[in-house]
């Protein structure tokens, strides 16, 4: 973490196994967890390290819940057997969608400290109820999960006016250009930088309005400054799933495990959905780890 950086609230491991990790957390919110990356996170009641022989069974560590409509949502990561990071993502429980505000809505969702070595720095929930330009692609009423790659101070630096839309329209080098992107025009934002979307996309291939999932890039002076899979409220709300992989820049300009797909699940037995960035890859500066 960088010198001043604020702490996460996970401060002491307690000891760890092939198949789990076991917590204590200062404001009680850790919550560890053992399953397969295929199902959706499922915390438990209290804390516990799985069976000494399951080491197939990677962690889930969740974050701290926010109240988010009649519900709430907490972020996660999700650890393989070698306990490297393999998902971050966020949980709605169902009563979130419901009693949503009218109004536009951000929560801030820092992510437990075994999230550290992919170049996720927090997550930042904004709820659109009313969606956001261009409307007839994305006018209705959707999440933006955004995946921060820089802290919460250096997005409060970015305003989006003036000189500073020099930096957030700053051409990246084409190696850190993800495969296909294009950055659309006039989307600089403050506190975010310029958003980059794939024109090979079903919501711009014909159809008539509107869009059901999609997966959106970032970029401040030249670097990736968010990863953002955006979901419609419709589309979450009719408890399809749906997993795939997105496009890729040849290299990053900063170092850290980056993800290659992302999925939405539901999950009957909790009712709970998640929206996640998965399979973490390192970064060229990583080398394999």
């Amino acid at each position: 973490p960088t010198q001043g950086a604020p702490m996460r609230p996970f401060h002491t491991l307690l000891y760890s196994t092939g198949a789990a990790l076991v917590l204590l957390s200062v404001n009680g919110y850790s919550q560890v967890s053992s399953l397969t990356l295929e199902r959706d996170p499922q915390p438990i009641a209290s804390m516990a390290s799985a069976s000494e022989d399951d080491t197939t069974q990677p962690a889930v560590i969740e974050g701290e819940p926010q109240a988010l409509g009649n519900g709430t949502v907490r972020p996660y990561v999700a650890l393989d057997s070698q306990n490297y990071p393999q998902e971050v993502g966020v949980i709605f429980t169902a009563a979130a969608l419901t009693g949503l505000p009218q109004d536009g809505t951000e929560l801030l969702l820092p992510l437990p400290f075994q999230a550290e070595s992919t170049a996720i720095d927090h997550i930042a929930l904004d709820w659109r109820p009313h969606g956001h330009p261009p409307e007839p692609i994305y006018g209705d009423a959707h999440f933006d999960i955004h995946a921060y790659t820089i802290s919460p101070a250096e997005r409060e630096a970015i305003t989006a006016q003036g000189a500073d839309l020099e930096k957030a329209y700053k051409t990246p080098a084409p190696e850190y250009i993800p495969a296909g992107y294009v950055m659309a025009p006039d989307s600089a934002e403050p506190r975010m930088g310029s958003h980059w979307a794939d024109p090979t996309a079903a919501e711009f291939q014909g159809h008539p309005h509107g869009f059901d999932h999609t997966l959106i890039y970032g970029f401040y002076e030249g670097a990736i400054a968010f990863i953002e899979p955006m979901v419609s409220f419709d589309f979450l709300t009719s408890q399809q799933d749906f997993e795939g992989a997105f496009a890729l820049p040849q290299s990053y300009a900063k170092p850290g495990l980056y993800p290659s797909r992302y999925r939405i699940t539901y999950n009957e037995a909790t009712q709970t959905y998640t929206v996640a960035l998965t399979e973490f890859q390192p970064s060229e500066q990583d080398g394999q780890l």
